[in-house]
């Protein structure tokens, strides 16, 4: 199945669907928003963290970053104590759902927004979240670090007040004790380690960078979101619209178009019903070849599937006919051995002279000195019957031809009615007619 196939029987068929699933949220969306005051955007700038190395390259490092700075606002403990802090009578829920967090390109500046009805408090909560959320990251990075030097520095003071009354002990005459000076050396070989590894956390401190408050918190200028979130409404409205349209599809499937309704059936679009004389004209030519060619008396007009109206099959017949179809009655005396008669059209005209009429005539007879030029005989028209499949003899001996009337959307379901009818009649089939607007039997 082509790719224009399946648009065209989802649009096809379910435009109308498609429109409704598209206006309507559009709609709803647009009246429940309108006379609402668009929030307050106050943005603050963080260096989220000054080493280079977390600079990830491409969206992945800044999207770490963004993570990271996001998770900390919206964090429930931090985000209530900014709020009690800031003296604002706020929801964290909704306020977390205000928050938002953005990369500038692949650095580690981000920008943090609070949206809020009143431009007071989003930039006062746009400046607590930043400090807070600095703060966090700083004893994210660095608390560790920090914890063990500390630990280090109190271990360090406690050896150094012991290392004075060791030394003394070490040191005392006549009788140095040798227990301290032992004691003394192990004491200095651990703070001489203790100091290596201090000196190796400031290092590893110092490589941990820090984030900062870049920008303090500036209001943005206001937009109206009704337009862009009526849009996105409308948008999601269509794509389940087309789901909808899909699984409808998926279950009774059509075919789009007149044209490939004829390909499936592989036989000729004769023409179309409803598109005005000169249409119905060349309909009427190519019908009357279709049953030439399959030498048939009768034309049965089918829908696919269900009856048709009678004002398609009328027009159709009126088409097939044609205004130059003529029946003729010959008379007697009517037919001349070379083609031609005598007559006046009403039975013929017998020659001056008394005779009978059964020799050969004249082209022309002088009557009362006026040459009356003789009326050629009128060609016959084989006449094809057009009737609705309903009203077909089923006992008749004339060998019927099949032609599908069809809308701009047929079910497939119909056509394999079609096939049915075909199989089971032995008719041949002609053609499709094609009808511009759907067809209501």
């Amino acid at each position: 199945m082509e790719i224009d196939e399946v648009a065209a029987r989802v649009v096809r068929s379910y435009w109308a669907l498609l429109l409704v699933m598209t206006l309507l949220p559009l709609v709803l969306v647009g009246l429940a928003m309108s006379g609402r005051e668009p929030p307050y955007t106050a943005a603050t700038r963080l260096q989220a963290s000054s080493r280079a190395t977390d600079a990830a390259p491409g969206d992945a490092g800044v999207s770490i970053v963004v993570s990271q700075v996001k998770a900390f606002a919206t964090s429930e403990n931090l985000l209530s104590g900014v709020l009690r802090q800031q003296h604002a009578d706020r929801s964290t829920v909704k306020t977390a759902k205000a928050i938002g967090v953005t990369g500038l390109g692949t650095s580690t500046v981000v920008e943090l927004s609070v949206k809020d009805r009143d431009p007071g408090v989003a930039r006062r909560l746009a400046d607590a979240l930043g400090a807070a959320v600095v703060k966090e990251i700083n004893e994210s990075n660095q608390g560790s670090i920090r914890q063990q030097m500390d630990d280090i520095d109190k271990r360090v003071r406690t050896l150094e007040k012991r290392l004075g009354p060791l030394s003394r002990r070490a040191g005392a005459q006549p009788n140095p004790d040798i227990g301290a000076a032992n004691e003394r050396e192990r004491v200095q070989a651990e703070l001489t380690d203790l100091r290596s590894n201090r000196s190796d956390l400031q290092t590893q401190l110092s490589s941990a960078g820090t984030a900062s408050v870049v920008q303090p918190a500036v209001l943005a200028p206001r937009t109206n979101p009704v337009v862009m979130t009526a849009a996105i409404a409308g948008l999601v409205g269509l794509v389940g619209g087309i789901l909808i349209a899909v699984v409808t599809e998926t279950a009774r499937p059509t075919i789009p178009g007149q044209r490939r309704v004829a390909r499936r059936l592989g036989v000729p679009l004769l023409g179309w019903a409803d598109r005005g004389p000169e249409q119905l004209a060349d309909l009427g030519r190519r019908v009357r070849l279709a049953v030439k060619k399959e030498g048939v008396g009768r034309v049965a007009l089918v829908g696919a599937p269900g009856p048709l109206p009678a004002g398609v099959v009328s027009s159709v017949a009126s088409a097939v006919y044609g205004d130059g179809t003529k029946v003729v009655t010959a008379r007697p005396g009517d037919d001349a051995p070379d083609g031609e008669g005598d007559g006046d059209g009403k039975g013929g005209t017998p020659p001056a002279g008394g005779g009978s009429g059964k020799g050969k005539s004249s082209t022309s007879v002088v009557r009362a000195g006026t040459a009356v030029m003789a009326k050629k005989a009128v060609p016959v028209r084989r006449l094809c019957q057009v009737h609705a499949f309903e009203e077909i003899d089923p006992g008749s001996d004339d060998v019927v031809g099949v032609v599908v009337v069809v809308g701009p959307v047929t079910r497939a379901a119909g056509l394999e009615t079609v096939r049915d009818l075909v199989a089971a009649s032995g008719w041949p089939l002609l053609g499709v007619v094609g009808a511009a607007r759907k067809i209501k039997g």
